[in-house]
């Protein structure tokens, strides 16, 4: 007969088997075996089901039978462990499956440290060493042909943190504990993910929110390689038009609430390109705009926001005035004008002020060709610039300028006023006038 052997360091200690609660490990968030039932769980279940299970504590056997008590007349297999009775019956961990089984005993076995598996027909102990042997059946057998998925154990992640780590994934969400799958979802995923210090439950299922927890581990993440992998993939849609990946819905705007702010990492990767929600890339072009894409990065929403709040200038969105969104986009011709339109200026002893910045873009409101954002001492350009005449960008650079000299915004007496001053000032210097 085969049988799945799994071995760690160190002899059990029986009267823990025994013991209900049993545990040395209570309250240590970085273990699995926290609760003192797991192999009670065990030998239910094998004595239930029929499975012949066998423990070996260094190089002696535990004894392990069962016998039958009747209590209102109803039969109970009670668990008796070196001849003497447990607390233990055989109805325990009713809904547990094979998989859980191994969980259980492999879980143990990192914990404990020296963990090893594998499938054997010869039966023994060994000095300094806990050994566990369940009989191979059917069930035991899959588990054992999908190791992989239930067991991350020793696979190397893409990225890793004392506290979790990612291992890249086509399929769905994954959620382990020190390489121990804890939760699975149907989401599609880019990762498996292995907290390790997540909250389980007694029966070692996941009791976290899926949600919060990633969003967390986002703002963690401090390497480029990782964050490359995240900005490619991330925007993928499947046949519906629907985001492809878990990832891509998740809601970092709590974290971003209480202080956190995403690696500069993240900076460092994007570079000179700017970034833009997919939501409002894909309003922009159904406006039929022509914009140049090639150095903007397009991601959902939640990253995009968060990633606009922790780096200043990143977004390729900003808001001209409260209504007025911008969209800034390259613009070699545009730049080339605009040089031109400065020297213009400057033949004529008129000078834009030296603090401002020039940005080029698209509005929201079609018809605006140009505003000055005073608090980021930048001029925001439409395109529609490069069809207007060097007379009219030149007056339109003007205009700008004074706003930001004077402080006064448009459709005010004083901003009028003074336009009438600098025409009358004009009028009486080439006259030669003083007054």
């Amino acid at each position: 007969m085969n049988y799945l052997k799994i071995k760690n360091n160190g002899e059990l200690d029986i009267r823990l088997v025994a013991l209900m609660g049993g545990t040395t490990k209570a309250g240590d968030i970085y273990k699995i075996g926290q609760f003192g039932t797991g192999l009670k769980y065990v030998l239910a279940y094998c004595f239930r089901n029929g499975i012949d299970f066998k423990i070996f504590s260094g190089s002696k056997e535990v004894k392990i039978h069962t016998e039958i008590e009747v209590i209102k007349e109803q039969e109970f297999k009670i668990i008796c462990i070196e001849g003497n009775r447990t607390s233990i019956t055989t109805r325990m961990g009713a809904d547990w499956q094979p998989w859980m089984i191994v969980r259980e005993l492999y879980s143990n076995a990192l914990d404990e440290g020296g963990a090893e598996y594998g499938v054997t027909s010869e039966i023994g102990g060994s000095p300094g060493e806990t050994c566990f042997y369940i009989e191979m059946n059917l069930d035991f057998m899959k588990v054992y042909n999908d190791w992989n998925k239930y067991f991350i154990v020793g696979r190397l992640p893409m990225y890793e943190t004392t506290d979790f780590a990612l291992h890249p994934t086509s399929g769905n969400l994954k959620i382990y504990k020190h390489g121990i799958l804890i939760h699975e979802t149907k989401h599609r995923s880019m990762f498996s993910y292995d907290i390790k210090n997540a909250s389980i439950n007694e029966l070692r299922e996941y009791k976290g929110t899926v949600s919060t927890d990633l969003s967390r581990l986002f703002f963690e993440i401090d390497d480029k390689k990782v964050i490359e992998y995240i900005l490619e993939n991330i925007v993928q849609v499947d046949e519906h038009s629907e985001a492809m990946y878990y990832e891509a819905t998740l809601e970092l705007e709590w974290w971003q609430g209480v202080g956190y702010r995403m690696k500069n990492a993240w900076k460092e990767v994007l570079g000179e390109a700017k970034i833009i929600s997919k939501k409002t890339k894909e309003a922009i072009l159904a406006k039929n705009v022509n914009l140049d894409l090639d150095h903007t990065v397009s991601l959902p929403e939640h990253l995009y926001k968060c990633l606009s709040a922790s780096f200043d200038g990143i977004s390729a969105i900003r808001m001209a005035d409260k209504v007025n969104e911008f969209y800034e986009i390259h613009d070699e011709e545009l730049a080339l004008k605009l040089k031109s339109a400065l020297a213009t200026l400057e033949s004529a002893n008129y000078f834009i002020h030296p603090e401002l910045k020039f940005l080029f873009g698209e509005f929201g409101q079609k018809d605006t060709l140009a505003k000055i954002s005073l608090d980021k001492k930048e001029i925001l350009i439409s395109q529609k610039m490069k069809d207007k005449s060097m007379f009219d960008f030149c007056a339109t650079l003007i205009e700008e300028n004074e706003h930001f000299q004077t402080g006064n915004s448009d459709c005010t007496r004083e901003f009028q006023q003074h336009f009438i001053d600098m025409y009358t000032k004009a009028l009486l210097a080439k006259a030669e006038i003083v007054l």
